[in-house]
């Protein structure tokens, strides 16, 4: 739970030459265990609690029971980690000796090495004479223990849900399609590159060590912009039925791959039997709802050049785009001829209004948007479309009613598309128009005779 390896490297990094243990023993009415060195010993009549150095390689939660058994005899006991001391020993070395905590019961009996001569259980504040810095570790630990609730930090996080972590990059080609890997364990899941941390790691540290082992490719020398770190998302992800326990995931920019970068990918086929970059839109067939979900919650973010706080399951009142019926009072309603491309839904039909949702918009934000950026017109006052969502429409699309009263001469076509008209609701099943719109018009035609508002 507490990794240790990581905290004595951190140790070393800032200078502390050796590694200790100490264990501070409490009976059941709050006293302290205090041992005495004998007269034979290095520093004879100092009172101490249990402690000492490592052995060996031994961890440090095995030198803490060993060196608490060899000096009182009490073994098998559970210890909390509870802090840390630095201090400087006889021979000028630094120090920083890991404190544990235990309870037992009162009376219980103690056996000394050879090294010690005398013990006794001592009130916190009544303590023999020892050394500063073991004086100031028992004043705050038995200072903390007073307040309501509080435990030693060992003991606490086993209380609170502990995530793993991940880290992986979101790439994309020159054309903005996505890179995903199919996993050789699971052929129906395809992953960003990336993987769990490991001890030691960051997530971004995390996530170029697995692209190296995925992709064979060193992303920060590929794409030196990969080493500003730039954070795209942070996924926060519930304990599963597959993940039994949460997980918070960093997705970062992994930059673009060129024809020739991808041409040097090569795959450990351990983990991965395939690669391939998709359109969001075409990733929909090669995915289930979840993954999907999170992919284009990913490249909202990415999108919005803002990290955007992500959950899993995403939360009920959630969505990643929109579809706007916009009509008028000549029962007409706002159609888009959309262009035929490969990589894009009903390419060559024509549709309602809509796109993906940006950063944090609400539905009415990304509708808005949408509209002036696809008609060049401006809608306010939307409602949702009563009535069931057609099985072509995503559940993750919110569809949405506003009327508009201004002229035809008002709509511009945007960016995207060949036309964008008016088109009377008789008219519009004469297009070539997507099935759901047989299922959206008879509502649109009860809904015309109740407008959401207009503006012109």
């Amino acid at each position: 739970m507490i990794d240790f390896n990581v905290l004595t490297d951190l140790a070393r990094r800032e200078g502390v030459q050796r590694i200790g243990v100490g264990v501070v023993v409490r009976d059941a009415s709050g006293r302290i265990l205090m041992i005495r060195r004998a007269a034979h010993a290095d520093l004879p009549g100092r009172w101490e609690y249990p402690g000492g150095g490592r052995a060996g390689d031994e961890t440090v939660e095995a030198g803490a029971a060993r060196e608490l058994a060899e000096e009182t005899g009490l073994a098998g006991l559970s210890l909390e980690y509870a802090r840390h001391l630095d201090l400087t020993d006889r021979r000028g070395l630094r120090v920083r000796q890991f404190v544990f905590t235990t309870v037992v019961p009162d009376g219980t009996a103690i056996l000394l090495s050879p090294g010690h001569d005398d013990h006794r259980w001592a009130a916190p504040d009544r303590l023999p004479p020892t050394s500063d810095g073991q004086r100031t570790v028992i004043e705050w630990l038995t200072g903390r223990l007073a307040l309501p609730g509080w435990r030693p930090v060992g003991g606490y996080l086993t209380t609170i849900a502990r995530p793993g972590s991940y880290g992986c990059f979101l790439v994309s080609d020159p054309q903005g399609r996505v890179l995903g890997l199919r996993s050789a364990v699971d052929p129906g899941v395809w992953n960003f590159p990336g993987g769990n941390v490991e001890h030691g790691e960051t997530p971004f540290t995390t996530a170029l060590r697995e692209a190296r082992e995925e992709l064979g490719l060193d992303l920060a020398t590929e794409n030196p912009q990969v080493l500003r770190r730039r954070l795209v998302a942070v996924v926060h992800e519930q304990a599963g039925s597959l993940l039994p326990v949460p997980a918070c995931g960093y997705v970062f920019d992994g930059g673009v791959l060129t024809a020739e970068q991808q041409a040097r990918i090569r795959l450990d086929p351990a983990e991965h039997t395939e690669w391939r970059f998709e359109t969001a839109h075409d990733w929909h067939d090669h995915m289930g709802p979840d993954r999907y979900r999170r992919l284009l919650q990913a490249l909202r973010a990415h999108r919005s050049g803002t990290p955007l706080y992500l959950e899993r399951p995403a939360p009920a009142d959630d969505f990643e785009g929109v579809m706007v019926l916009v009509t008028d009072p000549a029962g007409r309603l706002l159609m888009h001829h959309r262009d035929d491309k490969p990589g894009i839904a009903w390419p060559g039909y024509w549709t309602p209004i809509g796109g993906w949702r940006e950063a944090d918009e609400t539905p009415e934000e990304n509708a808005a948007r949408e509209v002036r950026e696809e008609a060049g017109i401006t809608i306010t006052r939307m409602r949702p479309v009563p009535g069931p969502q057609h099985e072509l429409v995503s559940p993750l699309v919110r569809v949405l009613h506003a009327a508009w009263n201004g002229p035809d001469s008002d709509l511009r076509l945007g960016d995207e598309g060949l036309a964008v008209r008016m088109v009377p609701f008789a008219e519009v099943l004469d297009l070539k128009v997507p099935p759901y719109m047989q299922h959206y018009l008879p509502l649109l035609a009860a809904a015309a005779d109740h407008p959401a508002g207009s503006t012109s």
